[in-house]
């Protein structure tokens, strides 16, 4: 029996990562690999270390602001119009200044770990309203999916940890704390604060524990998610190529007009080197200014008969040489030079060129023995 495969189904599996242009739009909608337990962690442990640094002076305002209201309450001002006024200006900023120390640095705590998870980015995408989000259907499948029953077990294992940790400080220091609650207020308001922020600390360690790990799921569920496929794959490269036939339209294009102008150059030639019908070479050669003849249009074909053609309405040359116009048409490309190794036989070429254009010769005596005749020196080029 035989089994066929539809090679189409594997093309849609996401097995592939996802390319850096995937990744740049996820990032613009706001999708990222980001743990909230850590962010939340951050924050408790700069607004505990806070309140180790700026705690006596956050002591001193609320003491200060407490004193202030009880006092106020025995005024005869709160008989008066605009007591408000008077209570806002004397408590309120007592009651004010000393949580800025704790809001900055609970919040600078926060900012470098988000930062550090997804780097900087503003985007407004995320806050856009998306209809999908008033499907019921789409509510339930989230709340059924994969991703809630993940982070209902890290509620659940959360609270656990923390239920435990709490359990075995209290059993330990309940002891100490009742004891501490008969000292008289000055004595037992340290000891328990103590005991209040050690255990704050050990539960704020336990959630960065649990962010970390929580951090790394969330990454490899992130990966996991924006995986693409080889289909998606070909797609995005479609896309960023370009489609084939536009493609191939686009150089169809650049070659006519790199055609054009090679053609317009042909009238500047000296010579039309031909094979004779297949290939044809426009050489041009100026001693003044180049070191050896440039290749101005070269062509086979059709090709070859416009240049041909172009050639005789302007009136430059056709020289038949088979051997030279092929070796010319391998190595030459427009605007490139005659190799040294056809330095030879192309200065042939020009050199019987010149001698045609040469106006003829007048008749003159006979010279004189022994002396030199004029006009004897040739124009043979020189390639430098």
């Amino acid at each position: 029996m035989a089994v066929i495969f539809d090679l189409q189904f594997f093309s849609q599996e996401r097995t592939e990562p996802a390319t850096p242009k995937k990744r740049r739009k996820e990032r613009e909608e706001g999708r990222v690999a980001k743990s909230q337990d850590l962010g939340a962690a951050a924050v408790i442990l700069t607004g505990l270390f806070a309140l180790l640094v700026f705690g006596r002076f956050m002591f001193t305002f609320v003491l200060s602001f407490t004193r202030d209201v009880i006092g106020f309450m025995g005024e005869k001002t709160l008989l008066q119009d605009g007591w408000f006024s008077v209570l806002k200006a004397e408590a309120v900023p007592a009651s004010i200044l000393p949580w800025i120390p704790l809001g900055i640095a609970a919040s600078l705590g926060a900012l470098l770990v988000t930062v550090s998870q997804v780097g900087f980015t503003l985007t407004a995408k995320p806050l856009a309203p998306k209809m999908d989000r008033f499907n019921p259907v789409s509510g339930l499948k989230k709340v059924i999916s994969l991703r809630s029953l993940v982070e209902m077990a890290k509620g659940l294992m959360k609270a656990a940890l923390f239920a435990l940790v709490i359990y075995f400080a209290l059993r330990k220091d309940t002891p100490e704390m009742v004891q501490a609650i008969r000292l008289p207020l000055e004595h037992s308001v340290p000891i328990l604060l103590k005991k209040l922020m050690n255990l704050s600390f050990r539960l704020a360690f336990l959630l960065l524990v649990i962010a970390v790990f929580d951090y790394v799921y969330q990454k490899w569920e992130f990966e996991r998610s924006i995986k693409m496929s080889k289909q998606e794959l070909k797609e995005e490269y479609k896309q960023m190529e370009g489609d084939p036939q536009v493609r191939s339209k686009i150089r169809q294009k650049q070659r006519e007009m790199a055609r054009s102008r090679m053609m317009s150059s042909v009238p500047k030639a000296d010579v039309v080197i031909t094979n004779p019908t297949r290939l044809a070479v426009a050489l041009e050669y100026d001693r003044e200014i180049m070191e050896a003849p440039v290749a101005t249009a070269l062509g086979s074909g059709y090709l070859a008969g416009r240049i041909r053609e172009i050639a005789a309405e302007h009136g430059i040359p056709l020289v038949e040489n088979k051997p030279l116009a092929r070796a010319l048409f391998e190595t030459l490309e427009p605007g490139d030079a005659v190799p040294e190794e056809l330095y030879k036989a192309v200065a042939e070429v020009l050199a019987f060129v010149y001698k045609m254009k040469e106006p003829p010769k007048k008749p003159t005596l006979p010279p004189r023995e022994n002396a030199p005749e004029e006009g004897d020196v040739r124009r043979t080029p020189v390639f430098m």
